[in-house]
């Protein structure tokens, strides 16, 4: 029988889904012939109304983090100044004890060999199987942004990081060496294998081919700024296409699909709902304008398009911006809606403003994609007792 490797999802922001989604990915190809990979929504396809109302929970709290930037400033360090990992133990295993135990059933009813996370929560709940139950479980975490809070449980597993400051921050919050491994940031196959051409999406989304194009968007629920952003780059006197993806948020969708034939003359606007091939329209784009989620700066990255980072709604997404932009320039910054509208400008007038970036991405992505190495670091857990590093 082959060992089971289990890739986790949880309804908890884009950037834990599609982090999840890269590693299944390259482990069936990769090691689909040796080991069973199951991808598994182990929260809510069982039906357990505990499990469904604990991962409701978590995903509001990603949406308030969004929403309201007083509370995305702060959640973390309240969970940092009252217990850390010690407090998220006690409230999940102790207080919320019956959701606890109905995912201790899930992980026994799907008997894993190698639990793999992108959540908090489910590597917390995998350790305590491990413990618990399961002494020969190995647990990988995939930690999808460029920081390492401080609530992640350190007992035991593998923690796979994509940047040198949440590897320093995973050994200060209590990693042993041998647990912590830095790797090269990981998107899923069809971002990083995408065939098309900026001239090819340009065509197959019907955009015009030679007017600079400027993609928006605030992560799956536009919850930031971009319609600030598109409505100020609307006035622009310059010749523009702007592509405003509206993700699930159906009511900004149904208001600014109104504005696409009532725009001036020199504007064209094209608006979308949620799309699995929105990095298309990224690579369409000579710029895209988002919030500091790991998921989109990705996705553009790979793309080849720079960014310009508009909202950092917490610290998770502040680090984000910190590594792509202020470390890695990819992009730039411009948290307001004046400076874009500027800076878009300018870039329209002189496109080779933009050269530089694109070398520094070339350069970042010449590494590779991280997920053929999380894929090997799973196949060598899975092949390894725990106190060895897998290579």
């Amino acid at each position: 029988m082959k060992p089971t490797v289990l890739v986790t999802f949880i309804k908890s922001g884009q950037g834990h889904i599609m982090s999840g989604q890269s590693i299944y990915d390259r482990m069936v190809e990769k090691y689909g012939e040796k080991y069973d990979v199951v991808k598994s929504y182990i929260m809510s396809e069982d039906g357990n109304e505990r499990l469904i109302k604990v991962e409701d929970f978590l995903n509001s709290n990603v949406l308030n983090t969004n929403k309201c930037e007083f509370f995305g400033k702060f959640i973390f360090p309240f969970i940092s100044l009252f217990g850390r990992q010690s407090l998220m133990r006690w409230v999940h295993v102790y207080l919320c004890k019956k959701s606890f135990a109905a995912m201790m059933e899930a992980l026994k009813k799907r008997k894993p060999d190698v639990i793999v996370s992108t959540h908090y929560y489910i590597s917390l709940c995998a350790v305590e199987y491990k413990r618990r139950y399961a002494p020969d479980c190995q647990v990988v975490t995939y930690v999808p942004d460029n920081i390492f809070p401080s609530f992640w449980e350190t007992r035991d597993g593998y923690f796979v990081v994509m940047s040198e400051l949440a590897e320093r921050l995973a050994l200060k919050r209590g990693f042993k060496r041998e647990q912590v491994i830095r790797i090269p940031p990981s998107v899923r196959s069809e971002v990083a294998d995408c065939p098309l051409t900026k001239e090819e999406c340009r065509e197959k989304y019907g955009l015009p081919a030679d007017t600079f194009t400027v993609a928006l968007a605030d992560g799956a629920y536009m919850m930031g700024k971009a319609k600030k952003y598109v409505k100020k780059l609307m006035k622009s006197k310059e010749r523009l296409t702007l592509l405003l993806l509206a993700g699930y948020n159906t009511e900004q969708y149904e208001k600014f699909k109104k504005l696409e034939t009532r725009t001036k003359p020199n504007i064209t606007l094209k608006v979308y709902g949620y799309l699995d091939t929105a990095y298309e329209l990224y690579r369409a784009a000579d710029v895209f304008i988002t919030k500091g989620g790991a998921n989109g700066l990705l996705d553009s990255i790979y793309m080849r398009t720079p960014l310009m980072v508009n909202y950092c709604p917490h610290i998770i997404e502040e680090a984000n911006y910190k590594l792509f932009v202020k470390h890695l320039h990819c992009g730039v910054g411009a948290f307001r809606a004046g400076k874009a509208k500027k800076l878009v400008e300018s870039y329209a007038r002189d496109p080779s403003l933009l050269d530089e970036y694109r070398k520094n991405i070339d350069t970042l992505l010449s590494e590779g994609n991280g997920s053929d190495r999380i894929a090997d670091i799973i196949a060598g857990v899975a092949d390894k007792p725990c106190e060895q590093k897998p290579m």
